[in-house]
Formats: C-alpha cells, sequence, structure tokens
C-alpha cells in the first residue's frame, strides 16, 4: 500500500510537475517532510527544486516576526509581576511549581483564543453567568454554573479564599507577562499563536511568500490554528490533506474520531486521494514481565525478520521501533542485531536520564548535607559513597578513588573533611564545600570543565578505530549538562531573584527534564526508531510497538492546571478527553496501512504499574474484533532445592591448615573453636580461607562494638590495679569519678569505633549508648564491691598453648585473651564479659562440643577453654570460670558463676576447673582432631538456627 505522504506527493507532483516548488507544505513535524522530500523525489523520478517544508510553528513564527522565549526567564519574570501585585512574601522556591502551572495555563489561553478577561472573572452573582458570557453555548455556560456554584453563596472555606485571593490577580499577570515580553520582541507559543491570528484578521499580517500553503497530516487543532486555517482558506491559498483513510479514525464511536468531522467539514481537500486498497494486518499481542524484556525481545522480532529475508535498506525504511516510554531507548539501541547495520533515531535520549544528571542529583545531596565540625567544614559518608562509586568519578583515577572507599569503610569515617577527599584535581573542586546558591552555577561548571578533561584524556586513550567511543557519548551529556547550568547562571544574574540551593536544583531539574539529547543520522536510511509523537503522518509495513501499558500507551498523565476542570471545558480549553483522542488518533492511524504489527507490553504488577495491557488492545479484540496471536515471553526459573554444600579436605586445604601446626604462622582460638561446632562450612569460608565481610561504615553501635567497647573501659579503669589488692572504698571513689569514667568511655569510643586518636565529647546516639556503658561500668563495679577484698591480676591477657592431638598427629597452636583473671579467696577466677545473650549452665562436657545441641553453652566451652589455656592454678588454689552477662547484670539472682545441671532445676556450680580439665581436654581434642583430619570434610550445619545471621548464607544457599 502506498504510504499517504506517497500519495500526497503524486496528486501534486501530477498537478504542479516542477511547478511543486513554488509551494509550501506544512507538515507536523519536521521528519515528516524529509519522508515527503523523498516520496516526491521518486515520484518525479529526475531532478527538481524541493518545496518549502515547514511546521506550523514555524509558520507562525515566521509571520509574528518575534522570538520564542525561554522558559526560565518567564518564571523569573512571571514571579517579579507576582510578587508586585499580591504583595505576597512567597519565595521563589515556594512560587515555582505553580509558576510553572500558570505559564501551561497562560499557553493554553491563547491557543484556544480564550477570552482571559471574562476566564479570570470572579463570578460573585450567578445570575451574571447568563449576560456576561452571552458568547457561550449552553453547554459551557452550565459548566461554568457548576464550578462558580460550589462558592457562592456558601460560606468561604480557607481553601476557596486562597483560590480566590490568587484568581483574582491573574488576569493581571496575564496582561503584563504578555506586556513585558512583547516589549522584549519575544512571546510564548500560545501569544505569538494568537497575535498572528488576531493580526490576520485585522488584514495586518504579512502576506506568505507562496503561491499555495498546504497543510498535510495534521489532526489536533488549537482553536487559533484553526482560525489561522481559516484566514487563508478564504485568502484561497491554503490547501488540507488529512489522514483520516483509517475506518478505526472515522469509528464515531473512537475517541480517535473527535476530530474527524470538524476538519473534514471545515477544511475540505481540493485534489480528491485514490482510493486506498484494504491491507491485512497481522497483529501478535506480546506479554513480557520485564522493562528491559521487551527489548530484548526487539531483539528475537528483528532477528527473525533478517533471517527470513535479508533486510535491504528499502526494508529497513519500512520498518520502526516504536518507544512510548523513552527510557527504554538505551537497551533498544543495545538489542538491535549485528545484521541491521543502518539505525535512525528520530527521539532525543532525555538528559534527565544520563549518568552526568545521576552524578549531579548525588553532588546536590553532598552539598546540602555539609556539616561543620570545630568550625571545619565536613561531608557525610552517605553523601561521600554515592559521588566516589559513580563511574564518571571512579574511573577517572580507579587506584586513589578505591584506596579513598576503604579507607572510609576500614575506618569507619562517617564525617569526611574536603582535605582527606582531594586527592585529585578533579575531586579538589568536586568536593569544595558550597553554602552560597550565587555560587553553586560556578561550582557546577567548574566540576562539569573538570570532568570533561578527565574524559577528554581518556577517550584520547581509546582505540581511534572504536565502532563506538562510548567516552565520545559520555562528553556530549557532559556538554549538554554544561550548557544547560551556563544559561541558569545568565538568567539569574539577570533576574537578581534570591533562592535556596534546594530551589536551584529543583529548577535545573525542570530544565533537565525537558532536554533531550539528539540523535545525529541519516533519516532516510535503516531501521526507524522513534517516539509516538515522531509518527505523525508516517507509515510503515512492519511495527514493533513497546509499552503498550495503561497508563504509558495512552499516557496517563493530568495536566496540571490552575484553571478547574469545569471552567476549561466552558470555555474551550483542552481537558484530559482532547488528550485521551490524540492518543488514539495516533495508534490507529499508524496501524492502518502496516502489514504485521508487534504490540508488546509490561505484564509486571508493581507501584502504581498495574501489569495491565493497553485499552487499544482490549479496543481491537473486543470492539473491532481484530484477530490477535496472544503470546506471553515466561523465563524459566526452577525452583530447585540447593545441593549440599560441602568441601573436601584436599592437599591445599590440608596445606592450609598446616599453618595452625606448632611452628606455623596461625593458632586457632576458642571462638573459631565455636564456629566449627555452630557450622563446620563457616568454619573453612572465615578462617581456613579468611574470608571477610566487606567492611562498611557503621553510625550506630553493633553489638559486637559495644562490648569492645565495654572491655576497653573495663580494662583501663582496672589497669591502674593489676596486682594490687581491690578494696570497696576504691571501688567506690572509681564509680563516683564521673569525669575520669567519662574521658575512659570517650577514649574507648574514639579507638574503638571512630578509629582516631583524636578524642571528642560524645554526641547524639553515641552519647546515649556512652551512658549505657557507664551504666554497665557502674554496675560491674558494685558487684565487685561485694566481693572485696580480691586481688586484681590482670586484664586482657594473652595466651598463647600448644595442644597435642591423637595417634602422633602434629602438636595445635591455641591462642586466645582472658577479659579478666581475678584473686578472690583461694579462687583464681578466669571471666569472660558477654554483651550478648546466652547461657552459664552445662549438662555435660560433651553437649560443649556436640555440633547438634541447638542451644549450646557457647560462652562455656569458651571460658573453659581459657581455663585449661591458663594450666595449672598455684597451690592451694583453684581455677574457677565466670562470666559477666551483661544482659543479667541489673537481676537480682545475677552470678557469675558457671554451673553444670545434676537434675531438673538442679545445677552445681564449677567451683574448681582441675575437676572438669580431662573431660574438656579429651572433649577438645575430638573437635581438633575432626578439624584437623583428612576424613571428616567440612559441611554445613544441620541447625537452621545457626545459618539466620551467618555472612556466608548467600553462598551456601542454605
Amino acid at each position: 500500500m502506498a504510504p499517504f505522504l506517497y500519495q500526497i506527493a503524486a496528486v501534486f507532483y501530477r498537478q504542479y510537475g516542477a511547478e511543486v516548488s513554488k509551494l509550501a507544505f506544512v507538515f507536523p513535524n519536521r521528519r515528516t517532510g524529509l519522508f515527503f522530500q523523498k516520496y516526491l523525489s521518486e515520484v518525479a523520478d529526475k531532478p527538481l527544486f524541493s518545496p518549502t517544508i515547514l511546521t506550523i510553528n514555524d509558520l507562525f513564527v515566521q509571520l509574528s516576526g518575534k522570538q520564542t522565549a525561554d522558559r526560565i526567564h518567564m518564571l523569573f519574570m512571571l514571579y517579579e509581576i507576582y510578587i508586585r501585585h499580591s504583595g505576597s512574601a512567597e519565595t521563589f522556591d515556594e512560587f515555582l511549581y505553580w509558576g510553572e502551572m500558570l505559564l501551561n495555563d497562560f499557553d493554553d489561553v491563547d491557543k484556544y483564543m480564550a477570552d482571559a478577561r471574562m476566564l479570570f472573572t470572579n463570578v460573585t452573582d450567578l445570575r451574571e453567568i447568563e449576560n456576561d458570557f452571552s458568547f457561550l453555548d449552553d453547554e459551557q455556560i452550565a459548566a461554568i454554573r457548576t464550578f462558580w456554584s460550589s462558592f457562592y453563596p456558601k460560606g468561604d472555606s480557607p481553601n476557596q479564599e486562597e483560590f480566590l485571593a490568587v484568581w483574582k490577580i491573574l488576569y493581571t499577570l496575564y496582561d503584563d507577562l504578555r506586556k513585558s515580553l512583547a516589549a522584549e520582541g519575544k512571546g510564548y507559543e500560545g501569544m505569538i499563536f494568537r497575535e498572528v491570528v488576531e493580526q490576520m484578521a485585522q488584514g495586518n499580517c504579512c502576506d506568505l511568500p507562496y503561491t499555495k500553503v498546504v497543510f498535510v497530516g495534521l489532526n489536533a487543532l488549537s482553536v487559533a490554528e484553526e482560525r489561522f486555517l481559516m484566514q487563508l482558506q478564504e485568502k484561497g491559498i491554503a490547501d488540507f490533506y488529512w489522514d483520516y483513510a483509517s475506518e478505526k479514525v472515522t469509528d464515531p464511536n473512537n475517541k480517535a474520531s473527535y476530530f474527524v468531522e470538524r476538519n473534514r467539514k471545515n477544511f475540505p481537500s481540493h485534489y480528491p486521494l485514490p482510493p486506498e486498497e484494504k491491507v491485512e494486518t497481522e497483529i501478535e499481542v506480546i506479554g513480557i514481565p520485564s522493562g528491559i524484556g521487551q527489548a530484548k525481545q526487539v531483539y528475537t522480532l528483528l532477528n527473525e525478520l533478517c533471517r527470513e529475508d535479508a533486510m535491504t535498506p528499502e526494508e529497513a525504511l519500512r520498518t520502526a521501533v516504536i518507544l512510548p516510554d523513552e527510557h527504554l531507548l538505551i537497551p533498544v539501541l543495545n538489542a538491535i542485531p549485528e545484521q541491521i547495520r543502518r539505525i535512525n533515531v528520530t527521539m532525543g535520549y532525555p538528559l534527565a536520564g544520563t549518568p552526568v544528571a545521576s552524578l549531579m542529583e548525588y553532588i546536590l545531596a553532598l552539598q546540602k548535607n555539609v556539616r561543620y565540625v570545630d568550625r571545619q567544614p565536613v561531608f557525610y559518608f552517605r553523601d561521600v559513597l554515592p559521588v566516589l562509586n559513580h563511574r564518571y568519578i571512579s574511573t577517572t583515577n580507579r587506584d586513589v578513588v578505591a584506596a579513598l572507599v576503604r579507607d572510609i569503610a576500614e575506618n569507619n569515617k562517617i564525617y569526611i573533611t574536603s582535605a582527606e577527599l582531594g586527592k585529585t584535581p578533579l575531586l579538589s573542586v568536586l568536593f569544595t564545600p558550597v553554602t552560597e546558591v550565587n555560587t553553586f552555577s560556578d561550582y557546577l561548571i567548574s566540576v562539569l570543565q573538570e570532568l570533561n578533561k578527565v574524559m577528554y584524556t581518556l577517550s584520547a586513550d581509546e582505540d581511534e578505530d572504536a565502532t563506538q567511543r562510548t567516552n565520545d557519548l559520555e562528553q556530549e551529556f557532559i556538554f549538554h549538562y554544561f550548557t544547560t547550568v551556563n544559561r541558569m547562571k545568565e538568567i539569574m544574574q539577570d533576574s537578581g531573584i534570591e533562592m535556596k540551593i534546594d530551589t536551584y536544583f529543583r529548577l535545573l531539574k525542570r530544565v533537565t527534564d525537558t532536554i533531550t539529547i539528539p540523535f545525529r543520522g541519516e533519516p532516510l536510511s535503516g531501521l526507524q526508531i522513534m517516539g509516538v509523537l515522531e509518527t505523525r503522518a508516517l507509515d510503515f509495513d512492519r511495527l514493533i510497538i513497546l509499552s503498550m501499558n495503561e497508563g504509558i500507551f495512552p499516557l496517563r498523565k493530568a495536566a496540571n492546571s490552575f484553571i478547574p476542570y469545569n471552567l476549561r471545558r466552558g470555555f474551550g480549553l483542552p481537558t484530559y478527553e482532547h488528550q485521551d483522542s490524540v492518543w488514539a488518533y495516533h495508534f490507529y492511524r499508524l496501524i492502518h496501512r502496516a502489514s504485521h504489527v508487534s504490540l508488546l507490553y509490561d505484564t509486571r504488577s508493581n507501584g502504581l504499574q498495574t501489569g495491565e495491557v493497553s485499552r487499544f488492545v482490549h479496543q481491537l479484540h473486543y470492539h473491532y474484533e481484530q484477530p490477535m496471536h496472544d503470546k506471553l515471553v515466561v523465563y524459566n526459573v526452577s525452583s530447585a532445592g540447593t545441593p549440599a554444600l560441602q568441601v573436601p579436605k584436599t592437599d591445599e586445604v590440608m596445606q592450609r591448615l598446616a599453618a595452625f601446626h606448632k611452628g606455623g604462622n596461625r593458632a586457632i582460638s576458642a571462638s573459631a573453636v565455636n564456629t566449627y561446632l555452630d557450622c563446620p562450612l563457616k568454619f573453612y569460608f572465615s578462617v581456613v580461607e579468611g574470608i571477610r565481610e566487606e567492611e562498611v561504615v557503621s553510625e550506630t553501635i553493633e553489638s559486637n562494638v559495644f562490648g569492645s567497647i565495654l572491655h576497653k573501659v573495663m580494662e583501663e579503669l582496672y589497669k591502674p590495679l593489676c596486682g594490687k589488692m581491690v578494696t570497696a572504698d576504691l571501688l567506690k571513689a572509681i564509680k563516683k569519678d564521673t569525669p575520669a569514667l567519662t574521658g575512659a568511655i570517650a577514649r574507648a569510643f574514639a579507638e574503638i569505633f571512630f578509629k582516631t586518636d583524636v578524642v571528642r565529647p560524645l554526641t547524639g546516639q553515641n552519647f546515649l549508648i556512652g551512658e549505657m556503658i557507664r551504666k554497665y561500668v557502674e554496675k560491674i563495679l558494685e558487684r565487685d564491691s561485694k566481693l572485696t577484698p580480691f586481688r586484681y591480676i590482670e586484664s586482657e591477657r594473652k595466651i598463647n598453648r600448644l595442644f597435642t592431638l591423637g595417634d602422633g598427629k602434629p602438636e595445635i597452636q591455641l591462642k586466645g585473651f582472658i577479659d579478666r583473671i581475678d584473686e578472690v579467696g583461694d579462687n583464681i577466677r578466669v571471666i569472660d564479659y558477654k554483651s550478648g545473650s546466652g547461657t552459664s549452665v552445662f549438662t555435660t562436657i560433651e553437649s560443649l562440643f556436640d555440633k547438634e545441641e541447638k542451644d549450646r553453652a557457647k560462652a562455656v566451652m569458651q571460658v573453659f577453654m581459657y581455663s585449661w589455656m591458663l594450666g595449672e592454678a598455684p597451690a592451694g588454689k583453684t581455677i574457677r570460670p565466670g562470666i559477666y552477662y551483661m544482659r543479667t547484670l541489673f537481676s537480682d539472682s545475677f552470678d557469675a558463676s558457671v554451673s553444670c545441671r545434676i537434675e531438673r532445676g538442679k545445677a552445681e556450680p564449677v567451683t574448681d576447673f582441675s575437676a572438669y580439665s580431662p573431660a574438656f581436654e579429651e572433649g577438645l581434642r575430638g573437635c581438633l582432631d575432626e578439624i584437623f583430619g583428612r576424613e571428616t570434610p567440612f559441611t554445613q550445619t544441620p541447625i537452621e538456627k545457626a545459618c539466620a545471621w551467618c555472612p556466608f548464607k548467600d553462598i551456601c544457599g542454605k
């Protein structure tokens, strides 16, 4: 079937021949004009001068002599006018949102030639409507009456009062804005349209330098455009051609027909178009549970097309991939088969979706949260890390950036100074604190310039013959952002309006949201990739339309407007019904001449996305009974159980274990033995292989860090008392010395949590945790005072001992740190502080080494191992293990003793470890024989509870 534009080209060449060059053709967009020129050259089959190709906007601007005003400039201008007339103290930040809304409303008012004075009138008496709005029809008057009747004669609510306060000055704002723009020789689109139409009505408009102006493929005309076309029609120089060949487009029951009857009646075509043959359109609807999956399906569809027949340049030109969601552009470009060598992208890529835009968002968060510590600016680590990990920054100097990230994590740096971060020229510029909005533009410009230098250097290192030089594309993104920031800076300097950094960035984001980066290419060759609006008046044989979801195609986007719906309807301004009809027209016109259409949609339901297919698909299926092939792409996800994981003791593993033998460089600790008993595989990962969890910055005190700080404070307080007799008075004095205790806690925090030599007073949550530690310390001192007098022997004693395995195997090196050793009476106590939960009671020595015991007394095993490593007690003394559980410290029943359960409800305290030592040694030997013997592999634990907080559970999949 001949495309619509080909038919137009054929008709006019037949009528005018080479004289067609004297005509002007007006199309919905410039791309349509290029295709028309191609078809005209095919019809003529010889060289000829091209007619003038225009869009309707070009024609209006040409006739008006005004420039289109910059949107940011208009926002500042409107704000000044608003403040002048309202006397409001509203900041630009507060005005920004509805200032943009007003600009859109003023544009609609002018494009639809509404009487602004009447629209913005405050109707205080409903009777005025009949008198003042006589130029409107009954339906419009009814809509206006419906709106104002909700205001009068009822009492005004605060919201209504606020609305009316602004409504009263809207006409003044509208009028003053137009006058200010006109004084500068500028105007917004609607203003330019209205002025041209009004001037033409007065006969003041210049004559067009064309013998005829032909309007082709338009549909949804605003009132200004409609009157403009009528005036040209009256002059006898206009002709009109509508693409209404599709029965679905002209169906009165279809919203696509909203403008059809009116346009055909008011603007008939001078020359008839030839009748078209009916095309049998094959439609397939494909549901895919993924956005990116749709792009991958494009590859499959195009690959099948190429396999059937090598795609010639002409066939590629008749194939189009339509993207209602522009964010799928990059995935689709990456999914084009290699056989298709030529691609033409007819849509821009949104600047807001580029990596440079995401970097700018991170930079704003960084600068917003600058804090001052000792009058020195510092950056918050949660803002610093996203910037350092951004690919633009991380690739500039990998080693330096990686070292910075590692340093922040390892040293738990929550706040970092700019001096610590400024290791390269780019980082130095990036981490410069900025607090004034006046200097923020210069700061961003400096960052972008420095970033561009680095990108240029990286680009120079790329292969010159590379088909795709990625850094060139990145530099293009940076350049567009740079020009946007520069433009913002100029406008802000001219306006002199004060704003917060937040407002500046929100304004910048709104501007970048509207900017698209054009792709340069040969428009008349290769596969066409385009947005919905770019398809206007174009026809393709093969169509692949993505994102056929309700809410995306048609787009569900309520236009923000200060003018209520009923007033919009009453004054003939566009409403959502108007928007629905535009989308319906685009869809049904587009598929009319195609022989094969693939409609892809996302089946996922999450957030506001319902996974529902577009209403157009349902209309085709139920209303038009169009035969369609429904397909569902399913990913085969198996849920088979994860196979059990074990590590056999190969020669390589045994060689690693040999490091724990006598003379080796490693030793087994009590916690390592506990790890093995909890899970042999976890022991292999953490102890044998030495795999550690990735260091992350912690803002809050984790339980293990809490315990370490408590240990440190107790060590410092008791250090002066090592080897001395401790009395109740001495402990009472320590407890009452608040400054000394505060200092000890602060020093412990500095060393263990902040990992710095600088000791600062604790603040915020850390202060509260410090106070909790103080309470625990005071309670320990209180408990200890009841044991006085006693001799404090040592804190944090490091002990090492060799352990002999059975059957002549090598000796194993053991190591440990005893939290506290003291002598109370005849007992030498081996004390372990525990900040977590646990038990001090065990049933048998065997139960301490039972891997299948659910609530194994781990702390008892640990303190028993320390007691065994300490060796025999001096004559007349006994070794007595004990555990200080912080969680039971405040309980009246607190007892540091370790007890052996004799029978249910009855336990016997362990007062002399020597009675348990032989059995413990035998149990430990059995455990170590298993660890260092070749026969038993490292297997997963049968106890599920042990996996709950295991850092390796993702590896073993249990």
